[in-house]
């Protein structure tokens, strides 16, 4: 693709409740791609929620300590329905192939369980695992070779260097992109991601001026890979306009 792909942050939520059907659907519609979280019950379902726990009234539930039936079970102030990963696959089973998901996982249990459940779907080379943790994605890399795996920096590296990032590290366990977030996409930490033989993905990118300062990054005919945004319609817009 020769422009950036853009992915509807936890679905379209600048328009929808995040992380449900309705908001994948409408980031579908959009002809974007998805990102969402994804956790794993208490009885090993994948699921997309984004907070490892919550709170409903005065009581605090945890995810991971939850069956899929009672997670369901609860009723949540804004009325969603938590949907599992399968859900999702079936639902949008009609996309094309050049269709991506990206899964923003909670731990490494949940990371191993989405490559296991990936190893024989049709879903498996639209995907990429996304992950701060370094130890994490290298584990799931020994797990499986072909997995597309994406470093997105912790958001206490301000400077992105070879003082700050192991980009060798990276390398020897085949992960070739690195995710930011829009308060430290610069020009200088572009340049060194680019320098270092690196693709770049930024999230958090919401506002109109966020968007075309990501747009017209370059270095050596590179430019920013993908982006996420809660306004995947207004971003497209403005890709279009920019990447003619």
């Amino acid at each position: 693709m020769n422009k950036p792909y853009i992915f509807a942050h936890r679905g379209a939520m600048g328009y929808c409740i995040e992380n449900t059907i309705n908001s994948f659907r409408k980031a579908v519609e959009m002809k974007v791609g998805i990102e969402t979280d994804v956790q794993i019950t208490k009885d090993k379902r994948l699921v997309c929620f984004h907070d490892p726990a919550f709170k409903i009234g005065h009581k605090w539930y945890t995810v991971r300590n939850l069956t899929l039936e009672k997670l369901r079970s609860i009723i949540f102030d804004d009325g969603r329905e938590i949907p599992t990963l399968n859900e999702v696959f079936d639902t949008f089973s009609y996309c094309p192939k050049n269709f991506r998901y990206s899964f923003d996982i909670i731990s490494r249990e949940t990371g191993l369980a989405l490559i296991e459940m990936l190893k024989n779907n049709p879903n498996f080379e639209q995907v990429e695992i996304t992950d701060t943790r370094i130890y994490i994605l290298k584990r799931l890399r020994r797990n499986n070779e072909n997995v597309k795996l994406v470093h997105t920096i912790p958001s206490n590296i301000v400077d992105i260097s070879e003082q700050t990032i192991n980009f060798e590290n990276l390398t020897q366990n085949n992960i070739k992109f690195l995710n930011i977030k829009i308060d430290y996409a610069t020009k200088q930490n572009f340049s060194n991601i680019i320098k270092n033989g690196f693709k770049c993905y930024v999230w958090g990118v919401n506002s109109t001026i966020h968007m075309r300062k990501v747009l017209t990054l370059r270095k050596n005919g590179e430019f920013v890979r993908a982006i996420y945004t809660n306004y995947p319609d207004v971003l497209k817009k403005m890709r279009d306009s920019i990447f003619t």
